[in-house]
């Protein structure tokens, strides 16, 4: 029987541009339009190449015209801009941006004021979680931890994590001076600035089975320990069970302490995010009702209390509703209320003036960007972690009768090619009246 195996060609390519995703785009000899991985615009490389799903994907083999940019990348494979130097990183990921605009509007876009990215205060060292795959080992070898390549399952072993910052470090060769049963599959570090660290060990391992590392890992300096089961459709499906130590960290986002566990989502570069909820909060105008969606613990909602009658802050995972309610009770607080909702059945309130967005990847939903519209609110601040559906919702909503106020694109994750947005968008009392009629149709994601 016959195998077909895929066709590699070699191309010699010059690169244009950066495109979402963090590949560089070229064109072929007859024509074909390549992604390649590891090239700066302005290069001229050569790529091994092959068709993907319909698409042509590149990687570089070598380079024949480097650009004065490129430097020595790291080991780490997921660092995809770690070959190019930071201050031009700034400028590709402010290109992207544009780009995903441009494309949103299939036309002629309107024009988007932004200035350069705002650079992350820490090049290396910066994230406060982390989560290292153990990589494959026979019964005897030493534990190795690293991180896997794009698309694939293998796993790339490191000495350390470069972008990790002090405490993560510290619990990363914790991890490795203890004998972690070989059913570990993951172990996810989250670390503060006081250089607390609490460790999630993901394992197809019984958590009864883990009690005993969990105690060494305590004994080497972990703050505290949970097992997760492993599930391959994602992290922390199953949930965490606590096994030694304590349960929480405390770490400082913006103006707001938020207490943090090894499973609870938070920006992974506090550093980066303290200059964007404060950008936020100087941004947001005075309100009686704010409200805060996909809230998470309701960091951006205690941002806005200071200048609002009242905040409600919307989010579907019980701990984070939890933590944000204590968290807001410690801090004194006023008018801030978070609940356990889930944002698919929207319906805002006719005395909410301002709402707040941090959505995840996917961005707004139809029917959020639906419910949103035919709400009171004429302000709306909007934080994204991606610039493509980001730009869908904000073209869907200029379109309705919304307008671009203002934009700013921060690096939360050097020597990636992600990109953190926050944006602010108006609209008058007109487009307000306009948008409950029952003859404004609702636009969808088409």
């Amino acid at each position: 029987m016959a195998v077909d195996f895929p066709v590699v060609e070699h191309l010699a390519l010059e690169i244009e541009r950066i495109v979402h995703g963090g590949r560089a785009l070229a064109s072929a000899p007859d024509g074909r339009r390549v992604l390649v991985a590891g090239a700066i615009p302005g290069e001229r490389v050569l790529v091994a190449a092959e068709r993907k799903r319909g698409v042509w994907m590149g990687d570089v083999l070598q380079v024949i015209e480097g650009s004065p940019d490129r430097v020595e990348g790291p080991e780490h494979p997921g660092l995809d801009m770690g070959h190019v130097a930071y201050e031009r990183q700034l400028e590709l990921k402010r290109d992207v941006v544009l780009d995903g605009w441009r494309r949103a509007h299939q036309g002629e876009a309107p024009a988007l004021d932004l200035a350069g990215v705002v650079p992350s205060p820490e090049v290396w060292g910066y994230r406060a979680t982390i989560q290292p795959a153990v990589a494959d080992r026979e019964r005897g070898d030493d534990v190795r931890l690293g991180y896997r390549r794009m698309g694939s399952h293998e796993v790339v072993p490191l000495a350390d994590d470069p972008t990790a910052n002090a405490a993560c470090r510290r619990g990363w060769h914790a991890a490795l001076g203890v004998a972690l049963p070989r059913g570990v599959r993951e172990v996810v570090l989250r670390g503060n600035d006081d250089g607390e660290v609490l460790v999630a060990l993901v394992a197809e391992t019984a958590t009864k089975d883990l009690l005993a590392v969990a105690h060494d890992l305590v004994r080497a300096g972990a703050h505290g320990v949970v097992g997760a089961p492993y599930d391959p459709r994602g992290r922390f499906r199953g949930g965490a069970e606590r096994l030694a130590g304590a349960r929480s960290i405390r770490q400082p986002y913006g103006d707001v302490t938020l207490t943090l566990t090894a499973t609870s989502f938070a920006q992974p570069n506090p550093g980066a995010a303290h200059g964007l909820y404060r950008t936020l909060a100087e941004w947001a105008p005075s309100a009686r009702h704010a409200l805060d969606l996909f809230a998470g613990s309701g960091v951006i909602g205690m941002h806005l209390a200071p200048r609002c009658e009242r905040v409600t802050a919307l989010e579907i995972d019980r701990g984070s509703v939890d933590r944000g309610r204590r968290d807001a009770d410690e801090a004194g607080i006023v008018g801030f209320e978070i609940f356990r909702s889930d944002v698919r059945d929207l319906k805002v309130a006719d005395d909410v003036d301002l709402v707040a967005v941090d959505p995840p990847r996917a961005g707004l939903s139809a029917g959020v960007r639906d419910a949103l519209h035919a709400s009171r609110a004429q302000h709306l601040l909007y934080v994204s972690c991606d610039v493509a559906t980001w730009s869908r919702d904000v073209a869907d909503l200029t379109r309705r009768g919304w307008h671009v106020e203002r934009v700013r694109a921060f690096d939360f994750q050097p020597h990636t090619h992600h990109v953190e947005l926050l944006s602010s968008l108006v609209r008058g009392a007109d487009d307000v009246r306009a948008s409950r009629r029952p003859s404004a149709a609702p636009r969808g994601d088409g």
